[in-house]
């Protein structure tokens, strides 16, 4: 049975213990305790076994994990991977009274939020570094000879996001993009929405969805904008192009005619006639396993 000291032996890794929910090295739980709902510009929470150790094993920077001992050793191997972690361990109500909420599921991690993911409503500082992030994120996929890229407008549920984010994961969409104004894709609601999914998803926010729409077709990518309106085409009469860009709008309004009109087309998902129309994640999911198609491996 691995033991915290195996793994601390075998990694090298940092191994903190606490006893004191005000430890100066809980701060980060803390602080990020204390902006309720508000985003912070260069941290987010993760919380869950499954969740954290997706987070361990992606590319992302973290900061901590902190954890009830069990499940700590739980987590040995995605730990032994990242020994430069420094991994923090309390009993249940240390650990409880540090993140402020009921932690049932004994394990958490600050992760540190990459460029592309910094809204631009943070602070004064970011929106230059999400522009570049988001450039380079657009331009990598661009230069494909064929993709998938989802682009959603204005979506204000961090559930929804995450679930689109768990489908654009799930039937290999190259890049998301998200808007700047819609809700942030690493809450911890997004998170746990998306299963984890997106710390494996190339994703950016984008401040200005009409420029950057433009940008797509300029570049050759056939632009489908999912609506109910009466120029849609049903989902079934829709042949993929190589080089795909498929757009969703808010629940409430759909996709505005500012996007409408960048677009090449309108599609639509057929359903029976005394129902007027799918959540945003539920479509999504369906527009993007019709016309993405899973070319990947499920997690």
């Amino acid at each position: 049975m691995t033991t915290l000291g195996d793994l601390a032996y075998k990694a090298a890794m940092p191994l903190v213990r606490v006893a004191d929910p005000d430890d100066p090295r809980l701060a980060d739980y803390r602080e990020l305790q204390a902006l309720g709902q508000r985003p912070d510009p260069r941290r987010f929470i993760a919380e869950s076994h499954l969740v954290v150790e997706r987070l361990l094993r992606s590319a992302y920077p973290v900061a901590s994990v902190l954890a009830t001992e069990s499940h700590a050793a739980r987590l040995g191997p995605a730990l032994a991977a990242r020994p430069e972690v420094p991994l923090v361990v309390g009993e249940q109500p240390v650990v409880r009274a540090a993140v402020g909420f009921n932690f049932h599921r004994g394990v958490a991690a600050c992760g540190l939020r990459p460029p592309a993911l910094r809204w631009s409503y943070m602070s004064s500082e970011p929106c230059l570094k999400s522009s570049v992030a988001e450039d380079m994120l657009v331009s990598d996929t661009l230069a494909r000879p064929s993709y998938t890229i989802a682009v959603a407008q204005g979506l204000c549920d961090p559930a929804n996001v995450g679930a689109i984010v768990r489908a654009a994961r799930a039937f290999a969409v190259d890049l998301l993009l998200l808007d700047r104004r819609g809700a942030d894709p690493l809450s911890r609601r997004a998170i746990r929405a998306a299963a984890g999914n997106g710390f494996a998803q190339a994703i950016a926010g984008v401040s200005d969805l009409v420029a950057t729409v433009e940008r797509l077709r300029g570049a050759g990518a056939t632009v489908l904008a999912a609506t109910l309106g009466p120029r849609a085409r049903p989902l079934g009469a829709v042949v993929r192009p190589a080089r795909l860009a498929i757009l969703v709008g808010s629940e409430g309004e759909g996709l505005p005619e500012a996007l409408r009109a960048v677009s090449d087309d309108e599609v639509t998902i057929p359903m029976a006639p005394d129902v007027d129309s799918l959540g945003v994640a539920a479509a999504t999911a369906i527009l993007l396993h019709a016309l993405a198609g899973a070319r990947a491996p499920g997690l």
